[in-house]
């Protein structure tokens, strides 16, 4: 439920945003709130996953988050836009996001065995993505009846089932040993010391910089390239589209996908995003960006699924907070400074510029990221003691 709230906040807000001020910047900078924490909290988020108790810490970020987005309610139920209480809320929520997400991404696989974690990843983001398909629709529907801040309030109430649910599952302990009260520091020495991990956390960050920004400027791709307006239900089902692609990629990966080979299975992923892309920098015919889109939704959502559990079952247990805590800081931390960079070159010349260094880093990475490599390098790193034994 949380998940759906989160959606329909992300695509209203976006929306509002764009609406008030028709600024592909203004949408990057709103974004950077949200995300902007991940560059620096995650790898503190990380080290308290493996050392405290994980239920009570993901309760207590979580009540954080709820006041933040009460908060923001208020701000949007003004008549004029306030746009700097705007960004601190949403600032609030993304230091929530930022802290409590390596203690969700470790802990929700670690309640099944090593042998079904690659599933579980999967099943994860499925339920994660299913979201993207229901809170967008939810959200333009009822962006136009309760407005923003009604959209807030519900965003909100939703809270209230996940924390339930915290509360009453037990997390299965972690084992206590070098790697788990490394500090702080932890993260960054698990960086350097594993060639297997530093491949992948380089990849995801170069992804996140120049390609993945296509996930938080879907308003102004659909708004300059299809002239689709983003405070219609048009909208809303092009975002649902995108979050229905990533819901079947993922069921893909915890079922049939699940046994194949994982870094054949991301190659494909980013041969996908490279190719939907490159369509993208041409094609202008509204009809045509809902099938584009739910294909570009499969493709990114094989490759950063696959990559998450690739690393995940690669280390053991005991340092995956320290782990989650990297890729949370290269994804979501990385995430808005390419917002700000693509807001500014859309700004100054266009989406499509955008798009068109995004398809070429996504080349980039299918080479590093290639099968024969990346074999070679967990080998190596397995040499070196650093990979799980279960």
């Amino acid at each position: 439920m949380s998940q759906i709230g989160t959606w329909m906040q992300t695509i209203v807000l976006g929306a509002f945003i764009y609406d008030r001020t028709k600024s592909p910047l203004a949408v990057g900078i709103i974004t950077f709130a949200q995300l902007g924490p991940m560059l620096f909290l995650p790898t503190v988020g990380g080290w308290m996953t493996d050392r405290f108790d994980v239920r009570k810490f993901i309760l207590i970020m979580q009540t954080w988050q709820v006041l933040c987005v009460l908060t923001l309610a208020y701000v949007l139920a003004r008549p004029e836009l306030y746009f700097a209480g705007v960004f601190l809320c949403v600032l609030g929520v993304g230091i929530g996001n930022a802290m409590i997400g390596p203690a969700w991404g470790s802990s929700v696989p670690s309640l099944v065995g090593p042998e079904n974690l690659r599933a579980a990843v999967s099943l994860n983001s499925t339920q994660m993505n299913a979201a993207r398909v229901i809170g967008p629709a939810l959200g333009g529907i009822l962006f136009p009846i309760i407005g923003a801040s009604g959209v807030m309030l519900l965003n909100a109430a939703s809270f209230v089932f996940v924390m339930t649910a915290v509360y009453l599952v037990r997390f299965p302990p972690r084992k206590p040993g070098a790697n788990a009260t490394s500090g702080l520091g932890g993260g960054l020495e698990m960086l350097r010391e594993d060639p297997f991990v530093r491949r992948i956390i380089v990849s995801v960050f170069a992804l996140a910089l120049f390609t993945l920004t296509f996930l938080y400027q879907l308003p102004t791709i659909a708004g300059q390239n299809f002239g689709i307006d983003v405070e219609s239900s048009a909208y809303g089902w092009l975002y649902a589209c995108l979050g229905g692609g990533a819901v079947l990629g993922a069921i893909g990966l915890s079922t049939f996908l699940v046994r194949r080979n994982p870094f054949r299975v991301i190659g494909a992923g980013l041969i996908g995003v490279t190719v939907i892309l490159a369509i993208l920098l041409f094609v202008r015919e509204a009809p045509l960006a809902y099938p584009l889109i739910f294909v570009l939704g499969i493709s990114y959502q094989l490759v950063v699924i696959g990559l998450n559990a690739s690393a995940q079952s690669h280390v053991p247990l005991e340092r995956r907070g320290h782990l989650m805590g990297l890729w949370m800081t290269a994804l979501g931390g990385t995430v808005p400074i390419g917002m700000l960079l693509a807001g500014a070159v859309a700004q100054r010349t266009s989406i499509t510029v955008v798009i068109g260094y995004g398809c070429v880093v996504a080349l980039w990475v299918t080479w590093r990221l290639r099968p024969t490599k990346m074999h070679q390098l967990e080998k190596e790193s397995t040499q070196l003691g650093l990979a799980s034994t279960s």
